[in-house]
């Protein structure tokens, strides 16, 4: 009986756990989706493409103040590109913050979090790949902050990464645990370094829930007495083979 019974154990914390984890809460993460919710469009400033049509070219690249699920809030805008420097880590697109040259090129983009839960943990995962072989030309901050608090460049940073193309010549995944403070968080990636429109490239941005902090959600009395009634008569059904 032992062994089955560790079985239906191990099975009944596998769920438990899952229910914890979830899908990941970034919303366009790989920068493929390029319609927003209401459907408008948005419109470079350097090439003055329409977002809407950029999917349809085969390679090219253009600034955007806002992309669906991410909004520029310091610098120039998002330099979304495809197949100019690279292949992308996940789809066709991804994302360079030292965006073309107009003022200040560093640029950070910022999308917020909401329903998250005090306390509980997230863990980040992103794809960077350092675009040049100069030092202290491809860094990458990671900001993540109350959304009730404005950005500030003096902010310390909860994450940075500056490599070298020789040093980073594919893309490689960067994973942090961040915890909420708040119920609406602010994540932020901000471009370092020197600017001159050339630094790290990013993609595939995912955040997901990995615990509930201090306070463990309990399911629903329903749900875990459904869960116990199962695991009571497995018990028995197993006692009772054993006699």
């Amino acid at each position: 009986m032992l062994p089955t019974l560790n079985k239906i154990l191990l099975t009944f914390s596998l769920f438990i756990t899952s229910s914890i984890a979830s899908a990941s809460l970034i919303t366009n993460g790989s920068f493929e989706e390029l319609v927003f919710a209401d459907n408008s469009t948005s419109q470079g400033i350097v090439h003055k493409i329409n977002l809407h049509a950029f999917k349809n070219k085969k390679r090219g690249w253009d600034v955007f103040k806002t992309l669906p699920g991410w909004v520029t809030t310091n610098g120039n805008g998002i330099e979304l590109q495809k197949k100019v420097v690279t292949n992308s880590a996940e789809g066709d697109n991804h994302v360079e913050l030292d965006s073309h040259l107009n003022g200040s090129s560093n640029t950070v983009m910022t999308q917020s979090l909401n329903s998250l839960t005090i306390g509980a943990e997230y863990l980040l995962e992103f794809y960077y790949k350092a675009r040049t072989n100069k030092r202290n030309d491809n860094g990458i901050n990671v900001f993540w902050y109350d959304a009730a608090i404005d950005f500030d460049l003096n902010m310390d940073a909860n994450f940075a990464i500056n490599g070298r193309r020789k040093q980073n010549p594919n893309w490689a995944i960067q994973s942090i645990v961040l915890t909420a403070q708040a119920e609406t968080m602010n994540l932020s990636f901000g471009a370092f370094g020197k600017q001159n429109s050339l630094g790290g490239l990013l993609d595939n941005v995912s955040l997901v829930q990995i615990s509930d902090g201090p306070v463990v959600d309990v399911p629903e009395p329903s749900t875990f007495a459904l869960l116990l009634l199962a695991f009571t008569m497995l018990v028995r059904r197993q006692q009772s083979k054993s006699k």
